[in-house]
């Protein structure tokens, strides 16, 4: 039997088929806030969640095989023994930005990019290691999904997709780069073994038999946002993925690892040894309307979109410049912070939402308008993934903002099914087949060109204030 597991921001989900429909179990777990730049979570109880989705496995066959997803950019400290010394700490930790400024005067802004398609950002490992070395006992580095096959095979292995995603691997020799652990006092040994991301580490025996199977196969998948564009099959220049989750980010699939050359507004990660993806992501997403369902006691996040549906556009003259958490992509701006230009007291809660959701969908298009420049790419099917698509007013709001027909489909976790599918390749099949059976198009949201053409004009004046605003958060 062949399932798959998501290990997301917020929760674990398990998708496995069964009597030709698809099923999804799901484990949540906790994000905590302890101050304004640290954002972490306890490894154990996601292990745990982990565990939970796979004691849930129908008892089909006697041999399991997991195909795994994983979020970006996680990083957790264990000693000797592998055991945890600090907490994980996930994308949206901002604790070693100092550390990250500390490098880019010493090495220059181009140094790691040049080396891993990955900008210093307080988000990637080189700093995180090195504020880890000054406030924690750490002697080993690993991503969540690294310490769960840990504990559970005894493998201390990542795949290139992560990988490529940490910072610290050499986009080009496909390995971790010998210069930047030296720069970061790190050795091979305190890292794990890089290996395909079709390939499978076997659960230990007694694990195993606890769960009631005789053997489990973990095939290694990969990240998150990459494993999406996999599975809503967006694997040509000719397709791109974005997706509105807790963060955010566009994504399009090359032959060949592309950066900007102009600037540093990209990054490029591996799904395999042949497909690479160049993109871009964002701090804030969902993770806006977590902060405005908290502050403005909204029910749900369904309700904030159905109020932010009763301002016109433009949210009555207010412009929401969403950085909550810092920038990342284009700008890489970490110490932004949210802004809020126009209120009145004439505002009222809809207005607020309204802004919220479009300065969201102003950041996708700083994101989309970077990727296509760099990539040299004008994907002609765009690909919506992630929560924001079970809310249809925001899937069109974005297709308005952007100006371009969105596609949605009928996979309601790709990240999920694009490791399933992952995990078929790793066995020799025809994914092509299984996806043209499988993948379907539940919704074409088409662009209102009058609606864009408002959009346009309010894009230029959130830019505008973007720009108006560095000197004030980046002053000495």
């Amino acid at each position: 039997m062949i399932v798959a597991i998501d290990i997301g921001t917020e929760s674990a989900r398990l998708l496995f088929e069964r009597n030709g429909n698809w099923e999804i179990l799901k484990e949540s777990y906790k994000i905590f806030f302890p101050s304004p730049e640290a954002v972490e979570q306890n490894p154990n109880e996601i292990l745990s969640a982990t565990l939970k989705l796979l004691e849930r496995v129908p008892k089909e066959d006697d041999v399991l095989y997991v195909g795994l997803s994983s979020v970006f950019h996680s990083i957790l400290g264990l000693d000797e023994d592998f055991e945890p010394v600090t907490p994980l700490l996930n994308w949206a930790d901002r604790r070693s930005y100092k550390e990250k400024e500390e490098l880019e005067k010493r090495y220059g802004v181009r140094f790691f990019y040049e080396k891993t398609a990955c900008p210093l950002h307080p988000m990637y490992w080189p700093s995180k290691i090195l504020w880890m070395k000054k406030n924690s006992k750490a002697k080993r580095f690993c991503s969540i999904k690294s310490y769960i096959l840990q504990k559970l095979t005894g493998e201390f292995v990542e795949e290139l997709s992560l990988a490529s995603g940490t910072g610290i691997m050499n986009i080009h020799s496909l390995d971790w780069d010998d210069s930047i652990l030296e720069i970061l006092g790190v050795s091979r040994d305190e890292l794990p073994i890089i290996l395909s991301p079709y390939g499978r580490v076997r659960m230990k025996e007694t694990i195993a038999k606890k769960l009631g199977f005789k053997d489990v196969l973990f095939v290694l998948g990969g990240g998150d946002g990459v494993m999406t564009n996999v599975g809503v099959n967006a694997m040509t220049s000719d397709s791109a993925t974005v997706t509105i989750g807790t963060s955010g980010a566009f994504r399009v699939v090359l032959d060949k690892p592309v950066i900007d050359r102009e600037g540093i507004s990209t990054w490029c990660y591996l799904i395999d040894e042949k497909s690479y993806v160049l993109g871009g992501a964002i701090n804030n997403g969902g993770i806006v309307l977590m902060w405005l369902k908290d502050i403005m006691k909204f029910e749900d996040y369904n309700e904030i979109v159905r109020t932010a549906m009763k301002s016109p556009i433009g949210a009555n003259g207010l412009i929401f410049l969403p950085f909550l958490n810092g920038e990342r992509a284009p700008h890489w701006r970490e110490r932004y912070r949210g802004v809020l230009v126009g209120l009145s007291s004439s505002h009222k809660r809809c207005d607020i939402a309204r802004s919220a959701l479009e300065g969201i969908c102003f950041r996708i298009k700083d994101i989309y308008n970077a990727v296509t420049k760099v990539g040299k790419v004008e994907p002609k099917r765009i690909v919506a993934t992630g929560g924001f698509t079970s809310a249809p007013e925001w899937v069109q709001l974005l297709a308005n903002i952007l100006g371009k027909d969105i596609v949605v489909t009928n996979i309601n976790n790709p990240s999920a099914f694009g490791a399933y599918v992952m995990a078929l390749k790793s066995f020799g099949e025809n994914v092509e087949d299984f996806l043209a059976n499988h993948l379907k198009v539940r919704k074409v949201f088409k662009v209102e060109t009058e609606v864009n053409n408002r959009y346009d004009e309010l894009y230029k004046e959130y830019q505008y204030l973007y720009e108006k605003l560095v000197d004030y958060f980046y002053k000495e």
